[in-house]
């Protein structure tokens, strides 16, 4: 691919292009501040189907009815059908409040905290993410009051990951579930993992119907 076979779009060009002459659009905000208003949006969960509307919905809905409609068009539909002047006014009055708490957030970073948290996040976030079967297979042995250990290498060739006590176990994401091909006679211990948090969901049925 050559250079002729490319171009690029920048955020401000693509703003002025999809908003056209509509002088409103889009509205001037300093350096790094929507970086920290995405994230009060949705911490607040202002942006949410059931305050703005389920956006997808809604502008299909617009582009069946208006096909060469205008930005300004949609403006126009989605306050006059959708009630879009209050709908925006309770999504800003949900946001606010996130946006002050994270105001307040940020004034107790420091130096000092900023130095730790890139630590924790190299090193340990690092490690936790690489190594759940770790995680999970202590929290097991606390469970079932078994020791445990990692499985080899000869035992992951086979798909065993650990075992609790003397019991051989799989541990998969949720995921796997749509998957299933390995015929392993080894209970399968699935998780879930929050990608906003990293906590787990993890579902033990197999192994404790084994344990019992």
């Amino acid at each position: 691919m050559t250079d002729e076979d490319e171009f690029r779009i920048s955020e401000e060009e693509r703003e002025r292009l999809v908003a056209e002459e509509v002088e409103e659009f889009p509205f001037d905000t300093p350096k790094y501040t929507t970086y920290l208003l995405n994230p009060a949006i949705n911490l607040s969960q202002s942006n949410r189907p059931q305050v703005v509307g389920q956006m997808s919905d809604v502008i299909e809905e617009f582009r069946e009815e208006h096909p060469d409609g205008t930005f300004e068009d949609w403006v126009e539909f989605y306050m006059e059908e959708y009630d879009g002047e209050e709908r925006l006014e309770e999504s800003a009055e949900k946001a606010y409040p996130m946006v002050e708490k994270m105001r307040d957030a940020f004034d107790q970073i420091d130096e000092e905290m900023t130095r730790r948290y890139i630590r924790d996040l190299v090193l340990f976030k690092t490690y936790e993410g690489f190594d759940i079967q770790e995680a999970i297979l202590r929290k097991l042995g606390d469970m079932f009051d078994e020791e445990v250990s990692r499985g080899t290498a000869a035992d992951e060739s086979k798909g065993i990951d650990g075992y609790v006590g003397d019991q051989p176990v799989q541990i998969k994401p949720v995921t796997y579930k749509d998957n299933l091909q390995e015929d392993i006679d080894a209970p399968i211990v699935f998780y879930d993992e929050n990608k906003t948090n990293k906590a787990m969901t993890v579902d033990i049925s197999e192994l404790k119907e084994e344990m019992q």
